[in-house]
């Protein structure tokens, strides 16, 4: 189940422009994307508990209590599962996605995004869609999907902007969308931008420690 937001860029051929075709329509603006690992699970959940009611219902397809996000935190599979986040400068989880292997199955995955609203409208969801089209490709996946209430149209717009088949069932959708194989292309497209997103996240903490000793003499550990 899932929430999110739009637009893409433009790619080389045999990377993420093979796997979403539609994407290609319009460039977008850079948004690093870093690898998201277990050492960053207290940020996961206070991104999730920010969500409002409506944004919980919409991401998890139930009006999820507190109690229930942090069972779905602690239940994460760092490892096996994937996970993406954008980060602001000051180091919260604007956005999170999550690309979850289905027990048992090693050729399909279920793509799963929110997006806190002071991130949105400027085209992370897509981003971070393209991102793990491209991860699933490089593991050899076939299919990446996703299910959400039919009422949520951002999802939708990524659906319709990826090229996935939809199918909608009374008030909920799914969409499917078949991964090519993967080539050299893919995995380096995949290397570049976990390095950019890395390199990205180490100049926002350096910048906030700066800022915090210069004005506090000190600074907390973000995660």
């Amino acid at each position: 189940m899932t929430l999110s937001s739009e637009t893409s860029r433009a790619d080389s051929p045999g990377s993420a422009a093979v796997v979403l075709p539609k994407l290609n329509r319009a460039r977008a603006p850079i948004i690093p994307i870093r690898p998201i690992g277990p050492e960053h699970r207290e940020q996961l959940l206070r991104h999730f508990l920010a969500l409002g009611t409506e944004d919980r219902y919409l991401r998890f397809g139930y009006a999820a209590s507190d109690e229930r996000i942090r069972a779905y935190v602690d239940s994460i599979r760092f490892g096996v599962d994937e996970i993406f986040g954008v980060f602001n400068r000051k180091l919260d989880l604007l956005a999170v996605a999550h690309i979850a292997i289905e027990p048992g199955r090693t050729d399909r995955a279920e793509f799963g995004v929110s997006v806190l609203p002071r991130g949105r409208g400027l085209g992370i969801g897509t981003r971070l869609f393209e991102r793990a089209a491209v991860d699933a490709r490089n593991r050899g996946l076939r299919v990446l999907y996703m299910q959400c209430l039919s009422s949520n149209g951002a999802m939708l717009k990524i659906a319709r902007r990826a090229g996935m088949k939809v199918r909608n069932e009374g008030g909920e959708t799914e969409a499917y969308l078949e991964l090519p194989d993967d080539t050299y292309q893919s995995h380096f497209d995949a290397l570049l931008e976990n390095q950019t997103g890395q390199i990205d996240y180490w100049m926002k903490a350096f910048m906030r420690q700066w800022r915090c000793f210069w004005l506090f003499g000190r600074c907390p550990d973000p995660t």
